[in-house]
C-alpha cells in the first residue's frame, strides 16, 4: 500500500509531497498556459492553487506533530516551508491587501521548490533545536525573513516588467497580467520594511548563540551574509520612505539584495554547515 511507503512514520507519505506539487503546476498551466481558450481558467487557477496550500499546510502540520517539532530539520523541510510560506504570504497579499501577484508565477516556484525538497531528501530525523526555543526562534524568523524577501523580489521584477512596458507603450501579453505600479511600489515597501524588522530579530538572536559557541567560525559566513542582507534592507527601506530612490531603482537594488540572501539562506542549509 502506498501509505506504508517510506516517509510515513515521520508524517506525510512521500508521494504526498509530489501530487501537492504538480497541483501547483496545474495552477500554473490554468492560470497562463490556457489563458485564451477560456476566461474561467484563471479562476480556477486561483482556487486550485489556494487549495493546494491548504493541502501542503495540512501535510507540514502532520509531519510536525508526528515529529513533535517545527518541519525545519533538514534541507529538505526547510524548502518546503519557504514553498509554504512563499505561496501563504502571496494569498495573504492578496485577501487582505488585494494585491495579487502572478499566480502561475508563484506556482511554479512554489512547486519547484517542492521538487527540489524532494530531490534532495526530505528527512524525518529531528534537528537537535528541538530542546533550545530560541535557536528554534531564529531558524523560524530567518526562514521567514527569506519568504519576505523572495515575495519582495517577485513584486520587483513583476514592477520592472510593468514600468517597461509603459515606457515601450506595451500593453498586451504577459504585460496585461501584472498589477499596475503603484500598488506593486506600495506593497514592495511594505515587504521590505517587513523584512527589516523579522531578519533583525534573527540576526540578534542567531548573534547571541554565536557568541556563546565561543566564537564559532562555522557560523560566521552565515552571520555575515545575513548582516549584509539586513544592512541592505535597511538602507533601501529609509532611502525609499524619505524618496531618496526612485520605485525603479528601489526594485532593481531588492533584486540584488537576494544575492546576499541567498548566500545566506545556503549556508544555513544543515548539508552545508557539515
Amino acid at each position: 500500500m502506498l501509505l506504508t511507503s517510506q516517509g510515513s512514520s515521520s508524517g506525510a507519505p512521500d508521494f504526498a509531497w509530489f501530487y501537492c506539487a504538480w497541483a501547483f503546476v496545474l495552477a500554473y498551466c490554468l492560470d497562463l498556459g490556457f489563458r485564451g481558450s477560456n476566461r474561467n481558467f484563471p479562476g480556477a487557477a486561483l482556487w486550485l492553487f489556494r487549495a493546494s496550500w491548504l493541502v501542503l499546510s495540512a501535510f507540514l502540520a502532520y509531519r510536525g506533530l508526528a515529529l513533535n517539532t517545527f518541519p525545519i530539520n533538514g534541507t529538505g523541510e526547510i524548502l518546503l516551508s519557504i514553498a509554504w510560506g512563499f505561496a501563504g504570504l502571496s494569498i495573504f497579499l492578496d485577501l487582505v491587501f488585494e494585491h495579487r501577484l502572478p499566480v502561475w508565477l508563484v506556482s511554479i516556484l512554489t512547486a519547484s521548490c517542492i521538487f527540489i525538497a524532494e530531490w534532495t531528501s526530505i528527512e524525518g530525523a529531528p534537528s537537535g533545536h528541538s530542546g533550545k526555543p530560541l535557536l528554534m526562534m531564529h531558524v523560524g524568523t530567518a526562514i521567514l525573513a527569506y519568504m519576505i524577501l523572495a515575495a519582495q523580489s517577485l513584486n520587483s521584477a513583476a514592477y520592472l516588467l510593468q514600468d517597461r512596458a509603459l515606457a515601450k507603450r506595451k500593453f498586451g501579453g504577459v504585460y496585461s497580467l501584472l498589477p499596475a505600479l503603484v500598488p506593486l511600489d506600495k506593497i514592495g515597501t511594505q515587504l521590505m520594511g517587513a523584512a527589516v524588522w523579522v531578519l533583525g530579530v534573527s540576526l540578534i538572536i542567531g548573534a547571541a548563540d554565536w557568541v556563546q559557541s565561543s566564537l564559532n567560525l562555522v557560523k560566521l559566513p552565515k552571520l555575515f551574509f545575513a548582516s549584509v542582507t539586513w544592512l541592505g534592507c535597511l538602507v533601501l527601506i529609509i532611502q525609499r520612505r524619505r524618496h531618496q530612490m526612485s520605485g525603479a531603482k528601489f526594485a532593481r537594488c531588492s533584486l540584488l539584495i537576494l544575492i546576499p540572501a541567498l548566500l545566506a539562506l545556503w549556508l544555513s542549509m544543515p548539508s552545508a554547515s557539515k
